[in-house]
């Protein structure tokens, strides 16, 4: 591999973003920005309980993270609290945000935003270890926030996951 190939590459992926997208991930071709992050968590949290099963677990901690935060987008968009271009920049933004309009109380969003600086970036980037134990309470945790969140949504509906226990 040469440079002026990852220079070839890095030229494909851009023009491919650049292009009006043909083959859309199943389950994302909505128009309505409240639903593109429900859909977005509905399979993130379908991605991690996939990768769980293939003990990728520094992933499935990863995608649970992400899966809590497009649902508190989400609920965000469909309250009219937020538009698209104003959703939170950082990842303790967005538990600011959630707390800030009652999608949680403040202990909750504030213990949210200290696992996810504690533990998800030394499990991403330092020396922190995934486990099974792990990345399990963390998809039930981001699982059980969806169904909380989805449970108060008028357009619960449109939720993509499966049904607990099918």
């Amino acid at each position: 591999m040469s440079s002026t190939r990852i220079e070839q590459l890095i030229g494909n992926a851009q023009a491919a973003f650049d292009r009006r997208p043909a083959d859309v991930e199943p389950g994302l071709d909505v128009e309505d920005a409240a639903l593109l992050q429900l859909r977005k968590a509905c399979r993130l949290l379908a991605g991690a309980e996939a990768l769980h099963d293939a003990a990728y677990y520094t992933l499935v901690i990863e995608a649970s993270f992400v899966a809590i935060e497009r649902t508190v987008e989400f609920r965000l968009l469909e309250r009219g609290t937020m538009e698209p271009d104003d959703l939170p920049g950082t990842h303790p933004g967005v538990y600011r945000e959630a707390a800030a309009v009652g999608i949680f109380s403040e202990p909750a969003a504030e213990d949210l935003a200290d696992l996810w600086r504690n533990h998800r970036a030394k499990t991403y980037y330092q020396d922190g270890l995934a486990s099974a134990e792990r990345a399990q309470a963390m998809y039930t945790l981001a699982s059980e926030i969806h169904a909380f969140v989805i449970g108060r949504s008028s357009q619960g509906h449109e939720c993509r996951c499966p049904e607990p226990n099918s």
